[in-house]
């Protein structure tokens, strides 16, 4: 959780670049200056129904002001600057190819399947959707009772709300393209890579 000082500080900020005053966020949002200006030095916390609407008025989702990490908003990602999936929170290999965007909702990632290895990464249900673009190899994704066998060049989009996961179908290494509306994280993680390996 972000301390009071570091959300007034990106509010200020956000305020300042969009090149707003006080009286003009005021107008906008329906809370004073007066208060608006205690948020931004620190002094106080808005409640939740008050920083959505600030946000809102400076044109910003809510969670560009709540996230631990402050994101980019425009991330751009070079391939020798890719960033490895964290151990602790995953049973692949894989790299991040997006670090995420204030309030994003996708999330992309370059997984590898050992060649041979047959096992099966599987996931329980959870909300959202993921979507899958094979880069080389073939692989096996199950959703539900249903499978589809991949090859290079194929794609699979389906919603994550029945039990899902993939495996590597051939003898040589798989590469894909993996898509989430959930993050992987070191610290909580509840789709993406890492599921039940059998």
């Amino acid at each position: 959780m972000i301390t009071r000082e570091e959300l007034g500080r990106r509010l200020r900020e956000c305020r300042a670049r969009k090149g707003m005053t006080l009286k003009q966020l005021d107008e906008a949002s329906g809370f004073s200056a007066t208060h608006i200006s205690e948020i931004e030095r620190g002094k106080t916390s808005p409640t939740i129904g008050a920083l959505v609407k600030i946000a809102r008025a400076l044109g910003k989702e809510t969670s560009y002001f709540l996230e631990e990490e402050q994101l980019s908003e425009i991330a751009v990602v070079r391939r020798n600057e890719r960033q490895a999936l964290p151990e602790e929170a995953v049973k692949v290999h894989g790299e991040y190819l997006t670090p995420g965007i204030p309030g994003g909702r996708l999330n992309a990632y370059l997984i590898y399947l050992d060649p041979g290895d047959l096992k099966d990464v599987s996931y329980p249900a959870h909300s959202g959707e993921e979507g899958i673009y094979v880069v080389a190899g073939m692989v096996e994704v199950m959703v539900g009772d249903r499978v589809f066998r991949l090859e290079a060049g194929d794609s699979v989009h389906y919603p994550a709300n029945s039990v899902h996961g993939f495996r590597n179908a051939g003898k040589e290494r798989t590469e894909m393209i993996f898509m989430s509306t959930k993050r992987v994280g070191k610290n909580s993680s509840s789709s993406g890579t890492t599921g039940r390996v059998f």
